[in-house]
């Protein structure tokens, strides 16, 4: 996983180490082996592992024109509250993660798309999209020879 970083990010190691920090300071959400998730998103698909700081960047990039309480953002990316807590530092420190309001005593959070990480971030996701949908295409003109057009 450390490889995508290094050529996404190639000549920056602040950033190089921010997302490596991210990643391994929490802990990886285990399931049994072979398991399937059926919430799993192609983002987290590629990476193999559910770390809850991804989890949280997959959630937030998902509904990047919202915000959201800490305890809807534990909902949308299928932790605990005291998950999201323990990985909360590790996105909203480095300014991942930025405040935008407060809703009567809850305070409203979402992505930072001006952040650098951030935007590599999405655009990792954006090519981890496009890489399933040309393999998924490939797959059904493989399958269909009629779908191919000439």
């Amino acid at each position: 996983m450390y490889w995508l970083f290094n050529i996404l990010l190639d000549n920056d190691k602040y950033y190089i180490q921010s997302i490596h920090a991210i990643l391994e300071v929490t802990r990886p959400m285990g399931k049994e082996p072979g398991s399937i998730d059926r919430d799993e998103t192609l983002f987290l698909k590629a990476f193999g592992i559910k770390s809850p700081a991804l989890r949280i960047l997959d959630f937030l990039m998902d509904n990047k024109a919202y915000d959201y309480s800490k305890t809807d953002i534990a909902k949308g990316a299928g932790i605990s509250r005291t998950t999201l807590s323990t990985a909360w530092n590790n996105l909203e420190n480095p300014g991942l993660v930025i405040e935008t309001r407060e809703v009567g005593r809850a305070k409203m959070y979402k992505l930072n798309l001006k952040h650098p990480v951030v935007k590599k971030f999405i655009e990792l996701d954006n090519a981890i999209c496009d890489f399933y949908a040309l393999q998924l295409e490939d797959e059904k003109t493989a399958s269909d020879p009629r779908l191919v057009i000439a």
